[in-house]
């Protein structure tokens, strides 16, 4: 089945499983931030006794009587018409009971083995505390930015790591996207999302830029070993050329990009953040679409000074 096809539970521990197809990274310690999220991400693997537990009780406490009753329905309506069923029933309550504990047992039984050995989740139970994650660098060279105002109400909160810890805010539903060329001749995609009061038009309220994404020159993409699972971004040297434009994407651009930028969801060889080469001309069209609502060029300094004199 390929990727496409796949329902939703199935990609995402997919997603989540440790894939040989990986090509090797650099291993370095964790940054603080990058284990708590790598504890976050491990939260939605580990072992569960609810899921363990819910289908053996719910269904397996009904499956038993179920089946016996139709059997003894199908039993009397083909080849014994004067089957005295009711008292069967009574007769064989007792087994009944029997047969039902029995099943919910073996089936709790059954799923405890199957999670307790489960490699997925022993691998999400073990990784955070080894401390080490898997570097992807990339040198940036150049970058647009671009808007999307995509307001969710089943996922309104923002969790952020800040100043050792966590903290949940109301989401904007703003993310800011900046499409940068890097060193290689490649298309990367960044994105950063805000906290605020949320909107359901297509165009939000823009953060003040000294609270926006400027990304430095270098950057690498920390995962947990083995898997695309992103658990950091690491910035180092001079910020890039950054074009601030006022483009705020559309619905169907939003979901082409989305799918594009491979922020989640996606396998080898397809790349976190990078465009493929097949695709290369779409973004180019969108980028110089996006140019068109450009600001001049600044530094960030510039335009903090800038604004800061307006104000």
């Amino acid at each position: 089945m390929s990727a496409m096809n796949e329902d939703p539970y199935t990609r995402y521990w997919r997603f989540h499983t440790p894939d040989p197809d990986i090509a090797p990274r650099e291993q370095v310690p964790m940054l603080a931030e990058e284990q708590a999220w790598a504890y976050e991400r491990a939260r939605g693997q580990r072992f569960d006794w609810l899921t363990v537990l819910m289908a053996p009780l719910c269904l397996g406490a009904v499956l038993p009587f179920l089946v016996f009753l139709t059997g003894l329905w199908l039993l009397s309506a083909t080849f014994m018409p004067t089957l005295a069923v009711d008292r069967i029933v009574g007769n064989t309550f007792g087994w009944q009971v029997l047969v039902t504990l029995i099943v919910i047992v073996a089936w709790g039984l059954r799923n405890y083995l199957r999670d307790r050995r489960d490699p997925v989740i022993r691998y999400w139970a073990a990784m955070p505390g080894q401390g080490v994650v898997e570097l992807e660098r990339h040198r940036l060279v150049a970058g647009t930015c671009l808007w999307v105002s995509d307001f969710d109400p089943d996922c309104n909160t923002l969790t952020q790591w800040k100043d050792g810890e966590w903290s949940s805010t109301q989401s904007s539903g703003v993310s800011q996207w900046i499409v940068a060329t890097t060193a290689a001749g490649h298309w990367l995609v960044l994105r950063e999302e805000y906290a605020g009061n949320f909107t359901y038009n297509r165009v939000g309220r823009m953060p003040a830029l000294d609270k926006q994404l400027h990304p430095a020159q270098n950057l690498a993409v920390a995962f947990a070993p083995r898997t695309n699972v992103m658990l950091g971004r690491r910035f180092d040297g001079e910020p890039i050329p950054l074009t601030r434009t006022t483009y705020w994407l559309s619905a169907d651009e939003h979901k082409r990009l989305t799918e594009l930028a491979h922020h989640w969801h996606f396998s080898p060889p397809d790349r976190y953040g990078v465009i493929n080469p097949q695709d290369a001309a779409w973004v180019q069209r969108l980028v110089d679409k996006a140019q068109a609502s450009a600001e001049p060029a600044r530094s960030p300094h510039q335009a903090l000074s800038i604004q800061q004199g307006c104000s």
